[in-house]
């Protein structure tokens, strides 16, 4: 109101801010709660797990494709697992999925943009990783377009992982003869082991239960609060990885640990959530979240195959495209 030719507040006045609960800010909280354990337990697990293999003699290289692939890949796991344990099929399916699609245009796209990525690993390999990060979103198209991903299915996603991982050690060579001499105590790193996975349970339950929260105050299907903010935050482990070795110069790292923990995230993930509780999801995300993911898969595995690089406008490109990716997910929302 206007009082001595000034503009006053009143205290009925629409344009006084409103007092914001805990109530409210609790499923952010618990989303940024969430997200923060699930980075910290991601890096404990990898690095007391890796320093036990290793102490146990078990080859570096194998390490790589199991204990620091799946740790990167355990945010994903924990948060899709408790989900579909708690029934919503739409937010495991989706974080997936997403997280898929985050890795490889958002990660590899920040990490060329920064430096531009030189792959000089097998082609060989290249092609392996692509083609098993295909095959099980055709299996998804194939077998869940009705919107119900059954346990058979699941079972099928769990071999064609099994095969991957069975052919990556099979395939793997350690990069020397040397055994790798390990620092640290052991009860430090069995301590780590244990209190990495204990941090991740926790944070992917935060996560979820903050996630289908915000879903249900602003009206948003499960599914897309996974392919966007539970993606986003299960992808940050993938992020730091790629982009802390693309500029060490480890690009082979870089790319490798995001092919590889895309098919931890459909084949592993999505196949043993859903063997354990099969359940109903989302129809759109099946027919055109997973196709985009097909999509992104072939664009990437192009313009690595075509030269052996990524270069910082491929990069920028790929960022614009998964710009692109949240304006379309934005008008579904709408």
């Amino acid at each position: 109101m206007w009082v001595g030719g000034r503009n006053v507040l009143t205290l009925n006045d629409d344009r006084i801010p409103r007092v914001v609960t805990f109530e409210a800010l609790l499923p952010w909280l618990l989303v940024t709660g969430g997200i923060l354990f699930l980075g910290l337990g991601a890096s404990w697990l990898v690095e007391g797990a890796s320093r036990l293999a290793l102490r146990f003699g078990i080859p570096p290289m194998v390490i790589g494709l199991t204990v620091v692939g799946f740790g990167t890949s355990m945010p994903e796991f924990a948060v899709s697992l408790m989900a579909a344990l708690q029934g919503s099929g739409g937010l495991s399916l989706g974080n997936a999925v997403g997280s898929n699609i985050m890795n490889l245009l958002l990660v590899l796209g920040v990490a060329a943009v920064l430096v531009p990525i030189h792959v000089i690993g097998s082609r060989r390999l290249l092609y392996r990783d692509l083609l098993f990060g295909l095959i099980p979103a055709f299996i998804l198209i194939a077998f869940a377009h009705t919107g119900w991903i059954s346990r058979p299915t699941a079972l099928l996603l769990v071999t064609i992982f099994l095969i991957f991982i069975v052919t990556a050690i099979v395939q793997a060579r350690p990069a020397s003869d040397e055994s790798a001499e390990v620092t640290g105590s052991p009860v430090r790193q069995l301590a780590l082991t244990v209190v990495g996975i204990g941090v991740l349970v926790g944070g992917s339950e935060m996560l979820v239960i903050g996630g289908v929260e915000l879903a249900t105050r602003f009206g948003i299907s499960e599914a897309l609060i996974g392919l966007t903010v539970v993606a986003f935050g299960t992808s940050l482990p993938e992020l730091a990885t790629s982009v802390a070795a693309v500029l060490k110069g480890q690009c082979e790292i870089g790319v490798g640990n995001v092919l590889g923990s895309n098919v931890f995230n459909l084949g592993l993930v999505v196949g043993t959530a859903f063997f354990v509780r099969p359940a109903a999801v989302p129809v759109n995300v099946i027919l055109w979240d997973i196709p985009i993911l097909i999509a992104a898969t072939l664009v990437v595995g192009f313009i690595v195959l075509r030269d052996g690089r990524i270069n910082r406008w491929e990069g920028a490109t790929m960022l614009a495209l998964f710009i692109a990716y949240l304006a379309f997910i934005g008008v579904r929302i709408a």
